[in-house]
Order: structure tokens, then C-alpha cells, then sequence
């Protein structure tokens, strides 16, 4: 029994427990607390890319996100406390773009403009992985990069997207790592080869937000917008080496 529980029921003893009125009064905290629980977690199931937030660390993340990545908020159908989601000017972490593409919609056909090209290795690395995860030779041609390179750390943040569409349907790939001069890489989000409905894309898609140290601990994290569907919201992930966790997933909007 924790220190909490020991301290309620010494003062439960204290009470009156033969009276109806405290008898009340107890039923309803009971009653009360547990309607707390069940709805607390009734949201955390309902909603898993926003599980409730309630660490101190958590927190901090969250207040950092709304402070530099965060427009108007609350944004479409929710959450309350969600946001639009923006890309800050510069980027954070000593990294620079060196390569980027955009994508507009017009009559259910994707146009995407590549803006520089990456590294030939980055490249071949990038194009390798996504070989990996089903990519058919014929649509490398409609593949697009981004790299963000450092300057200080000797890696860079790199992403391939392939996206062709057919018909009523949308087929896509992606991986994004992190790799170094030594071409040693570190895996952080990966869509293999697919097909989906064009309208209603049934997949998740992540891209590149920043580089921060969200949590003001000395470390180096990577800030992602997660994408599905009509769902949208924040991923962030603690690099430590060759491994990675993601510690934060939430904010946000949905349509």
C-alpha cells in the first residue's frame, strides 16, 4: 500500500462510519474517481496518437511543440488544446537543408517539385532502403528526397517518398534515417510499398519538422508530423546512438 492509500484510510477510520451523510460522501468519491479513471482511459483508447500527458517531461515536450511549431489553435474538429501545425523558418541543431520537395493536389494527381538534389551516396542509400520495402525498380523515376544536413555532427536526416497515383488508387513508399559519413544508418520510420484508395488513404505518413532539443537536457531530438488520413499530429523521437524512442506522440489537428 502506497503512502497515498495508507493516509485515506487512516483517515477513514477517524470518521464516522456509521453515518449516512459520510457513508454518502464516500460512495460519491468512489462513484467519482473511478468515472475519472474510466474516462481517462476511455480517451487514451480512443485516441492513441494523443495518449494523456501527465509526466512533468511530457509536459515540458508539449509546451515546447505549441510554443515553436504550433499556429492557430484549437484547429479543425479538435483536440482543444491541438494546432495547426508549422514548420519554423530555420531549422534547429546546427542542421541546413540541402535538398526538399513539394507536393500539390490538382484533379487527383499528385505534382511534386524537387528543390536540389541529395548526396549521390545518400542517394544510393536512400533508393537501397526503399528497394527493401518493396519499391518497384519502374517507380525510382517518381521517387523525391530531403536531406538535412549538420555541420557539427557528421549526420544527416534524409527521406525518400514515392508517390505515383493510378486510377482510384495511390501507391507510396517511404523510409526516413539517419545516416553518417561512414554511411552508417538508423532507421526511424519506414511505409513499405502499398497500395491505397486515393480519396481515403488508409496508411500513415510521417515528414520532417525540425531538430530540437525539446526537453532542454542537452540532447538532440527529432520533431516529425504525422499524417493519416484526416488526422494529423506530433511525433518526436530521442536518437541515442545507433538507437532511437519515440517519446512524445500528440497536439494536433483532425478534420
Amino acid at each position: 500500500m502506497n503512502t497515498s492509500s495508507r493516509y485515506k484510510l487512516a483517515r477513514c477510520r477517524v470518521l464516522n462510519m456509521g453515518s449516512p451523510t459520510v457513508r454518502a460522501v464516500l460512495l460519491l468519491a468512489v462513484v467519482a474517481t473511478a468515472w475519472g479513471q474510466e474516462k481517462t482511459s476511455a480517451q487514451a483508447e480512443k485516441d492513441p496518437h494523443r495518449p494523456v500527458c501527465t509526466s512533468a517531461s511530457c509536459r515540458k515536450i508539449k509546451s515546447f511543440l505549441k510554443t515553436h511549431y504550433c499556429g492557430e489553435s484549437p484547429y479543425g474538429n479538435g483536440p482543444d488544446d491541438g494546432c495547426l501545425i508549422r514548420p519554423p523558418k530555420k531549422l534547429g541543431g546546427g542542421y541546413s537543408v540541402t535538398a526538399d520537395f513539394h507536393c500539390e493536389w490538382s484533379e487527383q494527381k499528385p505534382q511534386c517539385d524537387q528543390h536540389g538534389q541529395p548526396p549521390s551516396e545518400i542517394r544510393s542509400i536512400l533508393i537501397s532502403e526503399m528497394r527493401k520495402l518493396g519499391l518497384p525498380a519502374e517507380d525510382e523515376k517518381q521517387t523525391y528526397f530531403v536531406v538535412w544536413q549538420s555541420s557539427s555532427s557528421g549526420w544527416s536526416l534524409a527521406e525518400a517518398y514515392s508517390l505515383h497515383v493510378v486510377g482510384d488508387d495511390m501507391l507510396l513508399c517511404q523510409v526516413i534515417l539517419l545516416v553518417d559519413r561512414s554511411s552508417r544508418l538508423v532507421v526511424l520510420r519506414k511505409v513499405p510499398f502499398q497500395k491505397t484508395d486515393v480519396d481515403v488513404p488508409n496508411v500513415t505518413t510521417w515528414s520532417l519538422v525540425d531538430v530540437a532539443d525539446v526537453i532542454g537536457a542537452g540532447q538532440v531530438d527529432v520533431v516529425f508530423k504525422a499524417d493519416a488520413y484526416e488526422n494529423h499530429w506530433f511525433e518526436v523521437d530521442r536518437v541515442q546512438g545507433e538507437s532511437f524512442h519515440t517519446i512524445f506522440s500528440g497536439l494536433g489537428y483532425f478534420l
